[in-house]
Order: C-alpha cells, then structure tokens, then sequence
C-alpha cells in the first residue's frame, strides 16, 4: 500500500492558499488474522451447507514510544504529549462473527451462530513521528474473511478462519492547500451597477461610479440622466469609473457597450478624446489584462447617442476583478463636453460548433 510523498513545488507566480484539517496517512499495513477453533452444533448433522463470517466491533489500539529522551525505548504515558512522540505497533481487535448453515439427520437446513473475539499485534515497518498523540487514529480498509471447515464428528466441526485487512495509521493535520481556479462559468446580465446612471448623491456624484470633472445631465439615451464628462471644465481631463469583482472570471472575453453623445458648448471647438476601458486585474491588484477603445471628439455625434461596443481579449487564469473606465482627454482649447449613457459589461458567451 503506498503512501503519499511530500515534496516541495516553488511557485512562479502567487497562489491562493488555505488552510484545512485532514487525515494524513502515516503507515499502511497489510494484517493477517489466522482464528482456528471447534464449535459443538446443537444437533447431530450429516454436512455443513455454508458458513457465513463477517468482522465487527473492529478497533485499532496504537502503543506509542519515545526513543529520544533516553538510550533505550520508554512507552509514553497516556495523558502526557511529547514533541517526539513515535507509533510503533498496532493493537487489532474485533470480533468473527459466523452464520453456519448446516442439515441435520432429517435433511432439514438449520442454522447456528457463534461470536469469536480475536486480537492481533501489528508491528510497523518503523517507529513513525506524530504531531500529537490525540490526532492520531487507525482506519480499515478492504476487510476479507475466508472460512474453511471440517465436520469431525456429527455434532462437532473445525473451522479455520483468515481474516485479511488493510490498517492504516492517519493523523489529523493542519496544512495548507492551493485552491483551484474558480470555475470558468459565463455570469448573465449587466456586471455593472447602475449602468444607466440614474443614482446620484448629487449632480457630480454618482453614488456607484467614480467620477471627477463629471456632471449629471438630463439629456439621456434613455432614463432620466447621464453623465457629461468635462462638464465642470472641459480644459481639465475628466474619468468616470467602475470596479467589479461579480462574475469576472478565467477564459472569457467580455463586451463593453454604451451610449456617447458630444455636447457643444462656448465656441464650439472640439479638441478631446474619449478612452474607453475595460481593465482586469488580479487579487493583488495588479493589472493583468486591458480592452480599450479611444475615440476622437470628431467621431462622436452631437445630435444623437451613438452606441460604441468593445470586446477584451480572453481574461487570464489568475483574473480577480475588473474596471470599466471612461478618460476625458481634451487637447488645448477644448470647450465641448461628452456625454455617457447606458453602459452594460456582459461576458461573451463561447461559441460552440456543431
């Protein structure tokens, strides 16, 4: 029976770890109970039929030793932990349950049962180190019993039972583990919040979005506001932003779309453009991957909204989060304005060929 190894894995990039309990097995040992014994029958019988034999009540006692304090090996006492406490044998027992089957002198099957405790001293390969005593216990594993019998007389029979185990020696430990990628599901809907920038705390705050040099306005793409960028001074940049954490996730590519519109203001010279991004990062807040669109101030009408849609590259295994991000960036002389309405993230699904 082989046992786990341990070894060392060095990382090129960070890991999630946590930390669990779990049952780490020290020894495995394959055990070989011989129980021999005669049972007198009720009645005189002309044949056995079968026997039927199971184990129950099966424990696993361990002898711990300490063989560093001294020159020879002292048993450690039972109440009292020691650092270099050592297993050192195994203690089975249990007990032989058998259902014999046997016919009697008038041909009739008839049936007696007989419950044999039986013990077994298992020594292991060597002395193995535990944390703590109280942690450690024994496991069964692929219990076997075969039974060969012997009518020697009419109301007497012998029988030889061998009972084949695998025990093995665990302790529970505390140990840390890498977690797994989180699974590669496509979320559904808007991952942005409030898209439609309707919430406000006030006209240059909207309570959702990051916002500086940003002013809400009622000239809309849909709803009651949206957000003009440079509004408060369109010589200045200006950026509207969002984080988002729900629903980005690993092997995807996700599509940004929202609505923009150029408002003209003073003498209408149009010198800017608009940044759009999707930026991803990873759980330490470091960037890992970008979608972006830039467009110039001559590109965007000032009648009407104009929808503009963007598609990221595919998001990295160690992706954690996301930011939606609008830059204003106006050139010398600027003195009109954008407006940015109804803006939805939705991850791409994949598509499937048949």
């Amino acid at each position: 029976m082989s046992v786990p190894q341990q070894f060392f894995l060095s990382e090129q990039q960070f890991v999630k770890c946590i930390e669990i309990k779990v049952p780490v097995v020290i020894e495995a040992a394959e055990v070989q109970v011989v129980v021999d014994n005669h049972v007198t029958l009720p009645e005189l019988a002309i044949k056995i039929d079968k026997i039927i034999a199971s184990v129950r009540d099966l424990r696993g006692n361990l002898v711990f030793v300490d063989e560093t304090q001294s020159g020879d090996i002292v048993l450690v006492p039972g109440h009292k932990h020691q650092r270099d406490v050592k297993v050192r044998k195994i203690i089975i027992s249990g007990t032989l349950h058998k259902q014999i089957f046997y016919v009697n002198k008038n041909n009739e099957v008839r049936h007696t049962s007989e419950d044999i405790p039986f013990t077994k001293m298992v020594d292991l390969s060597k002395p193995k180190e535990v944390d703590n005593r109280n942690d450690v216990f024994v496991q069964f594993h692929s219990i076997d019993v075969d039974v060969n019998w012997e009518l020697v007389r009419a109301s007497r029979v012998h029988q030889t039972a061998v009972i084949v185990l695998t025990a093995k020696v665990a302790e529970d430990r505390q140990i840390f583990v890498q977690t797994c990628p989180r699974p590669r599901e496509c979320p559904e809907g808007n991952l942005v919040r409030d898209g439609g920038l309707e919430i406000w705390a006030d006209a240059a705050h909207p309570v959702f979005w990051g916002a500086s040099n940003v002013a809400q306005t009622t000239i809309t793409h849909g709803g009651s506001f949206a957000a003009e960028l440079g509004r408060l001074n369109p010589q200045l940049p200006g950026s509207l932003f969002q984080m988002i954490s729900r629903g980005i996730v690993a092997g995807r590519q996700y599509r940004l779309t929202f609505f923009v519109r150029e408002d003209v203001l003073g003498s209408g010279n149009s010198a800017f453009t608009l940044n759009a991004e999707v930026l991803f990062f990873d759980d330490s807040g470091v960037q890992i991957g970008i979608g972006s669109q830039s467009l110039a101030s001559t590109s965007i009408p000032e009648t009407a909204y104009s929808q503009v849609q963007i598609t990221t590259p595919i998001t990295r295994d160690n992706v954690a989060s996301a930011m939606v991000r609008f830059s204003f960036n106006p050139s010398h002389g600027n003195t009109n304005t954008v407006k940015v309405d109804d803006v939805v993230l939705e991850c791409v699904p994949l598509t499937t060929n048949f």
